[in-house]
């Protein structure tokens, strides 16, 4: 085995997509010290994206003071290509930032205030990759941010998950996006609408903290916020799939921006040249920290597999959980599935010692399938 290719999605609250293939890059050269072993860094538009184009996209990493959900002062980075750039919606809006909890108080504003800098830089197109969010404000903070007013009562305001309800007018005359004529490109893998049961508030909102109560409200006010944008700007936007990512942000940056949606992945891939990569590699390791159904349905480690597959390049799943049949995978098209999690191990267990069971589990697969005359070679070559 001569070239081994290693991307995996992160393991979220356990390992970036950096460190898992920095372990599998470490026993690789204990037992293959003759092979390559390359790490793509890999993000489906969510957490990692900017680490991912910056260290195998072209890009260059950009710093400066935004804000957080609770719009305090916040150091973010972003990447920058010629007149392209790349947001990260998790890195002033994301989830771990939010304190408490709480998607129906947290803002995305901090977000909008990356767009105008990258448009003050003087890009021209803006990929927001939406993943990773701690809030549900249709995308509101962002277009306060970059200039848009809402009103309630005649005074502007800026609206949260909260105050969604209390919307009753917009003014988009002073649209920075507008008024630079800059291209916006929303990167994600999710299809979920605005709102319904499938939309965002309802399959999203409680992992970021929400309530029963708290969710149904967010619904209906999601609901009841884009009968308005619609008829305001003679749009459709109720059925289109993918505006329910990152709490609604879709409401605003299409109804308003008119955004383009993409699937994160293969936007990535393209930025990465996998295709290229694979020409000249014997296996390809992919993953993420659980598998199960949604995993087939168009997540990293199935639109990792389909581009390999079409180079006759065998793929390994690497999970930290496996919520389906490992015979699934397998008749899906991987060759071969490694999980973390023993049965003994409770959830935090499992985390803490994922990155020791990561490296005996990839250890002993490369015993039990590679010849032992290739496991005796000494010389290396690593990139």
């Amino acid at each position: 085995m001569k070239k081994i290719i290693v991307a995996a999605d992160s393991f979220k609250g356990c390992m970036s997509s950096s460190e898992i293939g920095a372990h599998i890059q470490t026993v690789t050269h204990e037992l293959l010290p003759a092979a390559e072993v390359t790490v793509l860094p890999i993000s489906d538009g969510g957490e990692g994206l900017v680490e991912a184009v910056v260290k195998n996209g072209g890009f260059l990493r950009q710093e400066g003071m935004f804000c957080d959900p609770q719009c305090q002062p916040w150091s973010a980075v972003w990447a920058r290509r010629g007149s392209e750039a790349v947001i990260e919606l998790a890195q002033c809006s994301g989830l771990g930032l939010c304190q408490p909890h709480n998607p129906a108080l947290a803002s995305t504003y901090g977000t909008g205030l990356q767009i105008k800098a990258a448009l003050n830089a003087g890009c021209k197109t803006i990929y927001l990759g939406l993943g990773g969010s701690g809030t549900h404000d249709g995308g509101c903070g962002i277009a306060a941010a970059l200039g848009v007013r809402f009103f309630h009562q005649g005074k502007t305001f800026l609206p949260t998950g909260l105050t969604l309800d209390q919307i009753e007018a917009i003014d988009v005359s002073g649209c920075e996006l507008r008024n630079f004529d800059a291209q916006l490109i929303c990167l994600c893998d999710v299809t979920n609408p605005l709102f319904g049961s499938t939309g965002a508030a309802q399959v999203f909102a409680r992992q970021k903290g929400a309530d029963e109560r708290l969710i149904g409200q967010l619904d209906r006010s999601t609901e009841a916020l884009t009968r308005k944008v619609e008829a305001w700007q003679a749009c459709s936007l109720a059925n289109l799939p993918g505006l329910g990512a990152a709490g609604a942000c879709g409401l605003m940056l299409k109804g308003l921006f008119n955004c383009e949606i993409r699937s994160g992945l293969k936007q990535l891939l393209q930025w990465m040249r996998l295709d290229e990569q694979l020409a000249e590699a014997d296996l390809i390791v992919t993953g993420e920290g659980r598998i199960d159904a949604q995993s087939l349905q168009g997540k990293v480690p199935l639109g990792i597999l389909r581009h390999a597959q079409q180079a006759n390049v065998p793929v390994l799943a690497v999970c930290g959980q496996l919520g389906m049949a490992k015979t699934t995978l397998l008749e899906a098209g991987f060759c071969d599935v490694l999980v973390l999690q023993q049965p003994s191990m409770s959830e935090q267990e499992s985390i803490l010692h994922a990155p020791q069971r990561l490296q005996e589990e990839w250890r002993h697969w490369l015993k039990q399938n590679l010849p032992r005359q290739e496991l005796a070679e000494k010389s290396v070559s690593v990139s």
